[in-house]
């Protein structure tokens, strides 16, 4: 599949389009931008390095929440312009732990890319893909154009494109076996990385810190987790075609993507979210053996506002 551009793409196409839309209808996204930008600042010194950067983080916004977000005509509860502000945010306090001083700078970059541009598209077609998820082959080529048309002198990264896809590609979550029988769970970086063996180990750090902080809600309070996994779970009820059980995604599969899918395997990630983590597990085990016990004959909705209740009994 050729994952070609759309109308959002054409509709914002450069940085001073992308400024317009956000200066003038979400102005919020200012406060997110002014942290990002002064710690991304601060930390590369390359300046036309920053410049791509930063207009490539921009571009990726703005259509994102034009495509998905606040902005979209079908905005979604999850994959929307606030799940790149939450990753942003958690990049830059990853940073300030003391084993990202092992990242080098070009690692921050494609980081804030990732953060940007992973999930820009979230409706490619389902039915025809290998392990990958379509989602993330599209959001790779989308990331690709917007570099291409913003680096003229393609001056950046062409020696880590194939990192910045290992990261894109390997945010792909799910479980299952390959077509060896080569089981796979959680995010794809580690299975994929396993294919491969030319990358260095400072590579492999920043493609595994990027899927961790992905994935590193379990590690935020639990009011923030849990006004996630609702916001994930409206997200996935809208577009499914059948009715999906909220009695099993906030029991059983929670559980499951809590304590089994979700692991972290950088470093910088383990040393800043395994304790948070930790400090959660009692909680959301509790939380889901209630939800488990619940009356089965409950509308979704009704487990929704039980699930509400319970959570808020441990805040």
């Amino acid at each position: 599949m050729s994952f070609p551009s759309d109308c959002i793409e054409h509709q914002i196409s450069t940085a001073h389009e992308a400024w317009q839309l956000l200066n003038t209808d979400l102005p919020q996204f200012n406060a997110v931008y002014k942290i990002w930008n002064s710690w991304h600042e601060a930390t590369v010194t390359d300046a036309k390095i920053k410049t791509i950067v930063n207009d490539v983080v921009v571009i990726a916004y703005a259509r994102m929440t034009l495509r998905n977000g606040t902005l979209s005509k079908n905005p979604r509860h999850y994959h929307s312009e606030k799940h790149i502000d939450d990753l942003l945010l958690r990049l830059v306090a990853v940073s300030q732990f003391p084993k990202a001083k092992n990242i080098p700078e070009y690692g921050w970059s494609l980081l804030s890319i990732f953060m940007a541009c992973h999930d820009l598209r979230q409706s490619e077609d389902d039915k025809h893909f290998d392990i990958i998820g379509n989602n993330e082959k599209a959001s790779y080529k989308e990331a690709l154009r917007i570099i291409s048309a913003i680096d003229k002198e393609k001056i950046l990264f062409q020696e880590h494109k194939e990192l910045l896809k290992l990261m894109i590609y390997g945010s792909t979550f799910g479980e299952g076996k390959d077509n060896l029988g080569n089981i796979y769970q959680g995010n794809l970086v580690e299975y994929l990385v396993g294919l491969i063996n030319y990358f260095e180990d400072v590579d492999l750090e920043i493609a595994y810190l990027a899927c961790d902080i992905d994935t590193a809600n379990v590690a935020a309070s639990l009011k923030d987790y849990a006004n996630s996994s609702i916001n994930v779970y409206q997200e996935i009820q809208e577009i499914s075609n059948g009715e999906i059980s909220a009695y099993n995604f906030f029991g059983e599969q929670q559980e499951k993507y809590f304590f089994n899918l979700q692991q972290f395997n950088s470093e910088l990630g383990k040393q800043a979210f395994l304790q948070l983590k930790a400090e959660n597990e009692p909680k959301i085990k509790a939380i889901c053996e209630k939800i488990k016990r619940l009356d089965k004959n409950l509308s979704n909705q009704e487990v929704v506002e039980n699930y509400k209740n319970i959570v808020r009994a441990y805040l």
